[in-house]
């Protein structure tokens, strides 16, 4: 992770502490237009970049193997891992388009954890990328970005994992 990027979490970290509203995510592919409609009334245990976050260490090893999140958050109703945050600056996703670290992640949530009811049950599943809104316009970055979601909207939608994105500049 660059300085920048630990610079946009450390943002993002202090916004979750001053009320997620404030964290606005753009092209969402659920009703949930900021962090606050995801966590409704939960507050979450915050995993900021460690190793801590897998809960199943030792499974999906070809999907997840030591990857780490930038952001995790966990609920304390469940104990389950509820939203990743993956942060970028300037470098793209890793790995390739069909196995970048996203769908890696989305992959992970979808199989580690249940749908829970919407009205208050526990807080809400998604896989947001946060990065500065130009970052989302870079040809490598938008193709592999909008591969993921043309390939896992429909089924994040259908198992109500909000996918999207936060702009840095915003935070």
């Amino acid at each position: 992770m660059t300085q920048r990027e630990k610079e946009i979490e450390a943002r993002i970290l202090d916004r979750l502490k001053d009320g997620p509203a404030g964290l606005e995510i753009k092209n969402s592919t659920s009703d949930a237009k900021n962090l606050a409609v995801l966590l409704g009334q939960h507050r979450p245990t915050v995993l900021p970049d460690t190793s801590a976050w897998n809960l199943h260490p030792n499974f999906m090893q070809d999907v997840i193997g030591g990857m780490i999140p930038d952001i995790v958050l966990r609920s304390t109703l469940s104990g389950q891992n509820r939203i990743y945050i993956e942060v970028k600056d300037t470098e793209p996703l890793g790995y390739g388009r069909e196995d970048s670290q996203i769908t890696r992640y989305f992959l992970h949530l979808l199989a580690t954890t249940t749908r829970g009811p919407k009205e208050g049950g526990d807080i809400r599943r998604a896989v947001l990328l946060c990065a500065p809104a130009a970052w989302f316009k870079v040809k490598g970055n938008a193709q592999t970005w909008n591969h993921f979601l043309a390939c896992f909207s429909g089924l994040a939608t259908a198992f109500d994992i909000t996918l999207g994105e936060v702009y840095a500049d915003s935070i």
